[in-house]
């Protein structure tokens, strides 16, 4: 069975494409300032329409995490355990994700970790892993 496909929207398309060329880009309110994401037409603050796309660095802390034991779906039958994350960026901004290149036991929230770009035909996905000590 074949995993879901990431299907952009012309609203997130330079998230993607931002994916594509290893760097996480994001959009913050020119009026407010606060940083949106999930990519949208509108801050999630102040409702203003003006939001522009800056590159930020893909390196944060674990906010929170759950181990998967069995597969979550019949499309990602590989090698449990798979980590379901949620990463908090440097300026705040939450992602959900998963932890690769990690035992799970030696995992704990507050832990530094780092981007991991991992392309396909067609997409290219953001991980993290833990930041090397």
């Amino acid at each position: 069975m074949n995993r879901p496909r990431v299907l952009p929207t012309p609203v997130s398309q330079p998230y993607w494409d931002g994916l594509a060329q290893e760097k996480l880009v994001l959009q913050r309110c020119d009026a407010c300032g606060s940083w949106v994401h999930y990519p949208r037409i509108r801050c999630s603050t102040c409702l203003s329409a003006q939001l522009s796309w800056h590159e930020v660095s893909a390196t944060g802390i674990l906010y929170a995490f759950s181990v998967a034991y069995h597969p979550i779906a019949p499309w990602f039958p590989a090698d449990p355990p798979q980590v379901i994350a949620v990463v908090e960026l440097g300026n705040g901004v939450r992602l959900s994700t998963t932890i690769v290149d990690a035992d799970p036991q030696t995992l704990s929230i507050g832990i530094p970790v780092t981007g991991v770009f991992e392309h396909h035909d067609d997409v290219t996905l953001l991980q993290f892993r833990p930041a090397a000590s």
